[in-house]
């Protein structure tokens, strides 16, 4: 009876040992599992979040005015072609042109000039009329042109050039948009020496 009894002991004692081994197991197996999805919680998470940036970030993006560019030319007023540079480079002046300094102007479409020269300077450089005296004629229905602002110019009778030539030489105010812009001009010179077109160059 007392060698059953121990049997039966020892019986016992392997099934319980038994039994912690499998509920180890199966503990070890839904800690496995609950890991496995929160790693699986916390990419979808991370996913979602990664998508969702692209919209706030281009929501967020301050809109673009629709309406006309700050530097649009104003009406009746041309655009430069080419614009001013604010390096240390000259204007590129085609054959036939001259960029010089008026400093003189008669009734009679006289113009007396120095040959502007380019310089560079702190602010990038420009012209200063250093060069040669020269004498010029306005050449019967010769065009001028007057800067509007550092990108535009307005299309003048020579009558209007005049006057602009004469206040600016004397300091006097103009009329805005018009500006004395250094008196430098470029001039066209046709076949005959005569200038058939003067453009005025802004703050050259």
């Amino acid at each position: 009876m007392g060698a059953q009894t121990s049997s039966e002991i020892r019986i016992a004692s392997s099934n319980m040992r038994e039994n912690a081994y499998m509920l180890t197991r199966r503990l070890l197996a839904a800690a496995a599992l609950a890991a496995a999805l929160a790693t699986l919680t916390s990419c979808k998470s991370d996913d979602t979040t990664a998508a969702a940036s692209p919209r706030a970030s281009a929501s967020s993006e301050p809109s673009k005015a629709s309406g006309p560019s700050a530097s649009a030319p104003a009406s009746g007023d041309k655009a430069v072609d080419p614009e001013p540079s604010s390096d240390c480079t000259p204007r590129k002046v085609p054959a036939g042109h001259r960029t010089v300094r008026v400093m003189g102007a008669s009734s009679g479409g006289a113009l007396s000039v120095r040959e502007a020269e380019f310089a560079c300077d702190p602010n990038g450089g420009g012209y200063a009329g250093t060069g040669k005296a020269a004498r010029y004629q306005l050449a019967a229905g010769a065009t001028a042109e007057l800067t509007t602002g550092a990108t535009t110019f307005r299309t003048v009778p020579t009558a209007e050039l005049a006057r602009h030539l004469t206040a600016c030489m004397k300091h006097q105010p103009v009329e805005p948009p018009l500006s004395c812009a250094g008196d430098i001009y470029e001039l066209t010179v046709n076949g005959s020496g005569d200038v058939s077109h003067i453009r005025e160059v802004w703050h050259a």
